[in-house]
């Protein structure tokens, strides 16, 4: 039964990647926050439709519980964020970067873990992250001169 569930979660990989692609695209043409705005708006009629289907409306939080729901705008603002940066650094090092800085993340809220082996077994794991992105910007930026030298 596990495999199914680690499967599922290699499959929200790729639609995760896969979405930012084709929202990267689609925001060479709109910009950033347009092509947030048409993301959200497909998610929600995707959505709106699974409800549909599946007749079980959303059941609702108490008033006083009203934080949960931020996670819609920091959703959105993740989109259209992400939107700029993939034009700007392509998908790969996108994505690199979010899932190191969810890994990060991630970790700040281990640190209460009461495995330190496990904490530290993941701080490595950040760093060879941070350390690859690292050399392939400085090769690539390595690349971009020995090309303009060799048009010159």
């Amino acid at each position: 039964m596990m495999t199914i569930y680690i499967l599922i979660g290699l499959l929200n990989g790729v639609c995760i990647a896969l979405s930012r692609i084709l929202n990267g695209q689609l925001s060479g043409y709109q910009g950033a926050f347009k092509a947030s705005y048409i993301n959200h708006i497909g998610g929600f009629c995707f959505l709106s439709l699974m409800t549909l289907i599946l007749l079980s409306p959303p059941q609702f939080a108490p008033a006083s519980e009203g934080l949960m729901y931020a996670g819609g705008v920091i959703g959105a603002l993740y989109v259209a964020i992400n939107s700029v940066v993939i034009t700007k650094l392509g998908s790969t090092s996108a994505i690199i970067l979010v899932i190191s800085g969810q890994m990060l993340f991630s970790l700040l809220l281990d640190t209460s873990s009461h495995n330190p082996d496990s904490l530290l077994m993941k701080i490595a794991g950040v760093s060879l992250i941070i350390i690859g992105m690292t050399i392939k910007e400085l090769l690539r930026q390595n690349s971009v001169k020995v090309q303009k030298q060799n048009q010159e």
